[in-house]
């Protein structure tokens, strides 16, 4: 997902003074790393309006004063001072790219830290518009080591939001697969196994004395090459699948091959989602270890981290787009079939359609935005008006009346008298 850089120069509105004619009643302050934001201030009221001003609020999640602390170890004030008040009223949201360019033109400016924009927001009397207002007197976060920690903070809260949401996904997959496939994917992720072990004793580390030591960071420093080796076998074997599809050519062995189609892709989509859920933890964790071990560095590995993200969801995509490219032509392939398979097409959309659905369903725990196109099939009547249905079904029947003796002609004469009785013989494109 593309989402805009906070600190590109760009024309800001004009900020507001705080002695203005009306008298500023709220303040907030904003904290963004371009694809999250981080907004606290006296009280969650004035949060709340903020964000509901700018439509944010619905998709709003509690910070808490336990994220802050290991990432501003560096100042145990600072950290006391604004964990305190990030707990207290802290909101944060996943921008999307709309949401993202709005926050943007608000006017943030460049925090002096890479990749981190910062502003103060105050409202007016009663009406409760936010402007930007030029004072850094009620800053919590104005010097840059507390806004590296801050947006640190930041990417390791989406990170927990989002392998929570992997999560409650893995669970409702794994219901649905029956146990020989499931089999064949933890044939794969049994090199996981020993990763998650020593994660989860980690993560217990960490929730228990905030932070993650040495020798505990060196039981997994390395995982990630690994988890991601088991990540692109479970995509290539999304590719098979695309090309699967891709060599069925009529409808009837198409639908055969899709009743186990959408069960495939669940499991191999299980088995992404487990690595991804795996890798998001391993990131809090050495954002963690690294807060305490160089916190001048902490903003640096953010942004590393953050790129390899980037990279994995490239490769992702890559495959799904395939996958999701093979089954899009599969069903254009299916509707020029109608005339001899009225009802094998509709059930073949529909199988189609309930795969993209399972795709969907992923895409939504990650929290990516796709603009999908549903598939309908074509009306049986306007179907066999077009030449080229014709054409397919003539030459789909003589092949399968010379190769298996199938009297499929009679279906052919079917067609053509109805046609002729409702809506009139069909003509070749260009013919008059």
């Amino acid at each position: 997902m593309t989402v805009p850089d906070p600190s590109e120069p760009q024309d800001r509105p004009k900020a507001v003074s705080p002695d203005a004619d009306a008298e500023i009643v709220a303040e907030v302050e904003l904290v963004t790393d371009g694809e999250h934001l981080l907004v606290f201030g006296a009280s969650r009221h004035d949060v709340e309006e903020f964000l509901r001003f700018q439509g944010l609020l619905d998709r709003a999640h509690a910070f808490g004063s336990k994220r802050l602390a290991p990432a501003l170890r560096a100042s145990a004030e600072m950290a006391s001072r604004l964990s305190e008040t990030a707990s207290e009223s802290g909101l944060w949201v996943k921008l999307t790219p709309e949401s993202a360019q709005s926050i943007k033109d608000f006017g943030l400016t460049d925090s002096g830290v890479p990749g981190v924009a910062h502003a103060m927001a105050g409202a007016r009397g009663s009406i409760k518009k936010w402007l930007r207002i030029d004072t850094t007197a009620g800053a919590k976060v104005s010097n840059p080591a507390a806004l590296a920690g801050v947006a640190g903070a930041l990417s390791q809260a989406a990170r927990e939001q989002e392998a929570a949401q992997l999560r409650a996904l893995l669970e409702r997959l794994d219901i649905k697969l029956d146990q020989v496939l499931r089999g064949q994917r933890d044939d794969i992720l049994g090199d996981l196994a020993g990763i998650e072990r020593e994660l989860r004793a980690a993560m217990l580390t960490r929730e228990m004395e905030g932070s993650v030591d040495g020798l505990t960071w060196s039981k997994l420093a390395g995982a990630s090459m690994q988890i991601r080796q088991v990540q692109s076998k479970a995509v290539l074997k999304l590719g098979g699948i695309a090309d699967d599809l891709e060599g069925h050519r009529t409808v009837g062995k198409l639908n055969t091959e899709l009743q186990q189609t959408k069960n495939e892709v669940s499991m191999w989509l299980s088995a992404v989602a487990r690595c991804t859920m795996v890798l998001d933890e391993l990131t809090v964790l050495e954002l963690t270890h690294y807060a305490a071990i160089a916190p001048e560095k902490v903003n640096t590995k953010r942004l590393t981290l953050d790129a390899a993200r980037r990279s994995d969801q490239d490769d992702l995509h890559d495959g799904i787009a395939g996958l999701i490219s093979r089954m899009d032509t599969a069903a254009d392939n299916a509707n020029q079939h109608k005339i001899l398979h009225a009802r094998g097409v509709p059930k073949a959309i529909r199988a189609i359609e309930d795969t993209k659905t399972v795709v969907r369903v992923f895409y939504d725990a990650l929290g990516i935005e796709v603009d999908w196109t549903s598939l309908d099939s074509k009306q049986w009547l306007a179907a066999i008006r077009e030449w080229r249905q014709w054409r397919n079904a003539a030459s789909e029947a003589g092949s399968q009346a010379w190769e298996k003796g199938k009297p499929v002609f009679g279906a052919l004469a079917i067609a053509a008298a109805t046609a002729l009785f409702k809506k009139g013989f069909p003509t070749k494109p260009g013919s008059t």
